[in-house]
């Protein structure tokens, strides 16, 4: 058996059919673009992950005929996989199912934290030796991240998804494995958030470079 797999979620960039809450700020084709940025930049995270240990990267799509999806699979060298109908426990069940047949530990994050930092998926697989599950906290009340070893059967039921009460929730309906948690970060959903963002990519951008030099532009585009 493998030792780790990291799996991302993504899904297409299309105009209206992702961070639409941050197009009445941006307008949506803008909205959509930055959005490809930000999983330009948690590929990289990705890449950076596979080269520093024995860890795979699984990319699981709501899509997969589509040329973003395509191309984001031939830069992480994988072959894309389609997400399942059904609501987020629905998806990630399936990413578990799937990845613990073959590997030791799964992680699976999403792609709305363009600043996630390299050592927090580090301590999600270190905090798999300690326990059976890992959730890592976002400003949102939800997670960036949850991890689970092999043999592990994580449960996704009476969730309410994209509510400040997800994490909370998953807490509870997986309490007898008792989880560890991780440090918390940031997602960039809402407006306040892309706020954060800016404030952290002004200091350091080089944390999301695709992201910075996409809001770096559109800056100057709307002086």
């Amino acid at each position: 058996m493998e030792l780790a797999q990291l799996a991302v979620f993504v899904r297409p960039p299309d105009e209206g059919a992702v961070k639409t809450r941050l197009a009445g700020v941006l307008g949506t084709p803008q909205a959509a673009a930055l959005y490809e940025a930000f999983v330009e930049d948690v590929l990289g995270l990705c890449a950076r992950v596979r080269e520093a240990g024995r860890i795979d990267v699984a990319l699981w799509a709501t899509e997969l005929d589509h040329p973003s999806i395509s191309k984001w699979g031939r830069a992480l060298e994988t072959a894309p996989r389609l997400q399942p109908d059904g609501d987020l426990g629905a998806r990630l069940s399936a990413a578990f199912d799937d990845g613990l047949r073959s590997y030791e530990r799964v992680v699976v994050i999403g792609s709305d934290m363009p600043t996630l930092p390299l050592e927090l998926i580090v301590a999600a697989f270190d905090g798999l030796d300690k326990a059976p599950m890992v959730l890592g906290p976002s400003n949102d009340g939800g997670y960036y991240a949850v991890g689970a070893t092999h043999g592990t059967k994580l449960r996704f039921d009476r969730i309410e998804w994209s509510t400040p009460s997800a994490l909370r929730d998953t807490l509870r309906a997986n309490a007898e494995l008792g989880p560890r948690l991780l440090p918390p970060w940031y997602d960039v959903d809402e407006p306040e958030d892309l706020e954060i963002l800016r404030a952290h990519l002004s200091v350091s951008p080089g944390a999301a470079p695709a992201t910075a030099r996409f809001l770096r532009a559109l800056s100057r585009d709307q002086r």
